[in-house]
């Protein structure tokens, strides 16, 4: 069985999280940082998972080299494709740049490349729902709307707040004929529209366990620490003797 350190390196962060949390020791700190670089390239925040990595990028330097990583971002902002096909096997910033190749596959209207891209990017992260959320599509456009509202309510237990899924899955039912189901899942769109781009919430482990949290990033620690240091110095500028 693989290890904890050789599970993050290969991009296996969710298994590598429910061994954290069944007692095995390992790299949690830089499993956080991974974990949250990686909510905000589903999200396709990228200017957030620069930051992630400007705060954070020492503690997981053995995983993910930054320099790459940071290329990576600029790839994907412009939509280059020559540029994002260096990064397709990474097994850390693989799945979004398959899932951006797929959106410019459409533009290009290659459909066949496109779902095999978005395949490809769910394969190396199948929680990844905007991937999945563009096969919906495909599906919904070829006329299979069975299929594609499978696949939307597939994308919705993994984020109940993906505004998109919800508006395309109304489109599907009103083709459909189920107006309520479609005019229910059009205003839940509109609703989350509404609201600031958020990390989706952390899955909870076994319904026989309560899984303690991962740590957080270490950029809140050095704000706190700052705090109090701005605390003492004003307590003791308050004291001091004139």
């Amino acid at each position: 069985m693989e290890d904890l350190d050789a599970l993050i390196r290969r991009g296996r962060y969710d298994e590598a999280r429910t061994r954290l949390w069944a007692g095995e020791t390992g790299n949690a700190d830089a499993l956080a940082v991974l974990l949250e670089l990686r909510d905000w390239l589903r999200l396709k925040e990228y200017e957030k998972a620069r930051r992630v990595l400007q705060q954070d990028g020492d503690l997981i330097a053995e995983y993910l080299d930054i320099a790459h990583a940071q290329a990576a971002l600029e790839a994907l902002e412009k939509e280059d494709e020559a540029a994002l096909s260096g990064f397709l096997e990474n097994p850390h910033l693989g799945a979004e740049a398959w899932t951006a190749l797929g959106v410019l596959r459409i533009r290009q209207g290659d459909r066949a490349g496109a779902q095999q891209a978005f395949e490809a990017a769910l394969q190396l992260d199948p929680g990844h729902y905007r991937a999945k959320t563009n096969l919906a599509n495909l599906a919904l456009e070829a006329g299979q709307t069975d299929e594609a509202i499978r696949i939307y309510q597939e994308v919705l237990k993994q984020n109940p707040d993906y505004a998109l899924a919800h508006h395309n899955l109304g489109a599907a039912y009103r083709k459909k004929g189920q107006i309520d189901k479609a005019v229910h899942h059009i205003k839940q769109a509109q609703r989350l529209q509404m609201r600031p781009p958020t990390r989706p919430p952390r899955p909870i482990g076994p319904a026989s366990a309560t899984p303690p949290p991962l740590p957080e990033r270490r950029g809140w620690l050095r704000r706190w620490w700052l705090w109090l240091l701005l605390l003492g110095l004003g307590y003791w500028l308050l004291n001091r003797q004139p």
